[in-house]
C-alpha cells in the first residue's frame, strides 16, 4: 500500500539523497541508472537501513531500456505514483561561438529528450495511481530572467537551453493533464546550478534542493501544478 516513486540518476548526489529522504518517509523508491553495478550497489546499501529501495536499469538515452522499465513496474505494482527526472548532463562548454553541435545534441538527448522519453512512457501508469506527481528538475540556468540579471565568467549555452526546454514540457505538460490526478512541477533545484551559485562552501544549496525536490514530490491533491519553484519556492521565469 505504500506509495512508489521511481528516480532517474538516483545513485548519486541529489538523486541519491532524494531517494534515500523519500525511502525514510515510508515511500517504496525505486532508483535508476544506466550503470548496474553501480545501481544494485547503492539500493543493497540503502536496503541495509531497512530501506525499501529497489534499482532499475533505465539509460534515457535508449527507448528500449525505458519500455522495459515501464513493464518491470507495470508487473510488480500496477502504477506509479510520483515520477522524478533528475538524470542530468552538465559538461564543461565553450564560449557559444565555439560551441559544436555535438555538445549540444547530448545536453538535449538526456537533459530534454531524455525526460521526455521516461515520462511519456511512464504516463500509463501514473494515471493509475490515485495521487501522482511529476518533478523535473530544472536547473536556475534555464531562466532568461536570470541570464539577463547574472553576469558570470561561465559560458553553459547547450546546458542553459536544454533546461529551457525542459522548462516549456513541464508548463505545457501540466497544462495537457488539467482536471487529472497527475500533478507536474519543476524545480531548479539541480546540482549544476548550487555548485555554481548557491552556498556550495557549506552545502546549505544541497540541504534546500533536496527538500524542495522531497516536497514536489509529496503534494498534497489541492497544491498547485505547472510551476517552475526555484529552491524557496518562489517561481522562476
Amino acid at each position: 500500500n505504500s506509495r512508489i516513486a521511481l528516480i532517474t540518476g538516483g545513485t548519486k548526489g541529489i538523486g541519491y539523497e532524494v531517494a534515500h529522504h523519500l525511502a525514510q518517509k515510508g515511500i517504496e523508491v525505486l532508483i535508476a541508472s544506466r550503470d548496474e553495478i553501480k545501481g544494485e550497489q547503492v539500493a543493497e546499501q540503502l536496503a541495509s537501513e531497512n530501506l525499501s529501495v529497489t534499482y532499475i536499469q533505465i539509460d534515457v538515452t535508449n527507448q528500449a531500456t525505458i519500455d522495459l522499465a515501464v513493464t518491470e513496474v507495470a508487473n510488480a505494482y500496477g502504477r506509479l505514483d510520483i515520477l522524478i527526472n533528475n538524470s542530468t548532463l552538465y559538461l564543461k562548454e565553450p564560449r557559444p561561438s565555439d560551441l559544436p553541435s555535438e555538445m549540444i545534441r547530448q545536453n538535449f538527448e538526456v537533459n530534454f529528450f531524455g525526460a521526455i522519453a521516461v515520462t511519456n512512457a511512464f504516463l500509463p501508469l501514473l494515471r493509475q495511481s490515485s495521487s501522482a506527481r511529476i518533478v523535473n528538475i530544472s536547473s536556475a540556468l534555464g531562466s532568461l530572467d536570470f541570464h539577463k540579471k547574472n553576469r558570470d565568467s561561465h559560458f553553459h549555452c547547450a546546458y542553459s537551453a536544454s533546461k529551457a526546454s525542459l522548462d516549456m514540457f513541464t508548463l505545457q505538460l501540466a497544462r495537457d493533464l488539467e482536471g487529472t490526478k497527475i500533478k507536474v512541477n519543476g524545480c531548479t533545484s539541480d546540482l549544476a546550478t548550487i555548485e555554481l551559485y548557491y552556498d556550495h562552501d557549506h552545502g546549505h544549496g544541497m540541504d534546500a534542493a533536496i527538500r524542495s525536490i522531497v516536497h514536489l514530490a509529496t503534494l498534497a491533491d489541492d497544491a498547485p501544478t505547472g510551476k517552475i519553484f526555484s529552491l524557496n519556492f518562489g517561481e522562476h521565469k
